[in-house]
C-alpha cells in the first residue's frame, strides 16, 4: 500500500497543488489560465480566503497570481514564520522552555541542576507553599462537631 498523506477522497493541501501546477506551468507547458482553473476550485480558494462566497473569477485570479510567482508563495506558505523559528532556540536543547519558566519562577537565574531536578525542586515548593497554606486556615471541624 503506497503512503498518502491525504485520503485519497480529499485533495492536497495548497501548498502542494500550487507547487504541482506552478511546476507545470512555469516548466512543463500547461497554459497558466487551465491551471488557474483547476487550482481555482481547491478548498483554500474556496472556503479559507476571508472573502465570503468569493466568485469564480476571484478564486481564477488568486489562483493565477499564486501561480505566476509560485515559488514565492510556496516558499512562504512553507516558512513557520519569525515567531516559530525564534522559538526554535536550535542552540539550547528542547526544553528550553519549561527550564527558563521554572528558573524565573524559582528566581533562579541559571542552575547547573538538570530541568527534571529543577522541576522537582519546584514542584516541592508549591506543594509546601500548599500545606502552609492548609496549615494557615482555621480549623472548621471542631465548630462544627460542637
Amino acid at each position: 500500500m503506497v503512503f498518502h498523506p491525504n485520503p485519497p477522497s480529499e485533495r492536497p493541501a495548497l501548498i502542494e497543488a500550487l507547487a504541482v501546477w506552478g511546476w507545470a506551468v512555469a516548466h512543463g507547458g500547461i497554459p497558466l489560465g487551465y491551471a488557474a482553473q483547476a487550482l481555482a476550485d481547491h478548498p483554500s480558494y474556496m472556503k479559507y480566503t476571508g472573502v465570503p462566497d468569493p466568485t469564480e473569477f476571484e478564486r481564477r485570479t488568486w489562483a493565477a497570481e499564486d501561480l505566476t510567482s509560485w515559488e514565492d508563495v510556496v516558499a512562504r506558505m512553507a516558512r513557520p514564520g519569525d515567531k516559530a523559528v525564534d522559538k526554535e532556540r536550535w542552540d539550547l536543547p528542547r526544553d528550553w522552555e519549561m527550564r527558563e519558566y521554572l528558573l524565573r519562577r524559582l528566581g533562579l537565574s541559571d542552575s547547573h541542576e538538570s530541568t527534571d531536578r529543577i522541576l522537582r525542586r519546584y514542584c516541592d515548593e508549591q506543594i509546601g507553599e500548599c500545606e502552609r497554606q492548609l496549615d494557615e486556615q482555621p480549623d472548621t471541624t471542631a465548630e462544627e462537631g460542637e
